[in-house]
């Protein structure tokens, strides 16, 4: 039983709404943009460190500008995971759009040099955007 409103009016179990736990895909697209996250918090730390421990890159202000960027992307990154764990339908459009913009940069990275940073880049970006675009996903967002 749950207790409903300010007034302590107790609603009956059959009142009680009904979860269906999360699908696999959703908690893998959930993992997914989890590692972006983190990995975007990792860079703008050592960023930081990096340059704060005497390192000068060729223009500071750019440098302080990627590491401003990728702190404030970890933050939102972090709270769309948030709202994906609970199920929010209107999560999962940045959450497209984020994987969108990585896909394109991982291609560009793991071409150019890049490839230890690319093809995790471009293999964390798949399993997500699969995750997020399967059908099973959205029947778990429908559940809520």
């Amino acid at each position: 039983m749950i207790v409903a409103g300010g007034y302590g009016r107790v609603v009956p179990p059959s009142a009680e709404p009904k979860r269906e736990p999360r699908g696999v895909l959703l908690v893998v697209a959930v993992a997914a943009n989890s590692i972006e996250a983190i990995a975007l918090a990792v860079a703008a730390i050592g960023l930081t460190v990096y340059q704060a421990s005497g390192h000068r890159p060729q223009s500071v202000a750019d440098s302080w500008g990627v590491v401003a960027m990728a702190a404030v992307g970890a933050v939102f990154l972090g709270l769309v995971v948030r709202a994906l764990m609970r199920r929010r339908r209107w999560a999962r459009s940045p959450a497209v759009l984020t994987q969108l913009i990585g896909l394109p940069i991982g291609i560009g990275l793991s071409g150019n040099g890049g490839a230890a940073v690319g093809v995790p880049l471009v293999a964390c970006t798949a399993v997500a955007l699969v995750g997020l675009l399967a059908p099973a996903t959205s029947r778990s967002f429908d559940s809520v």
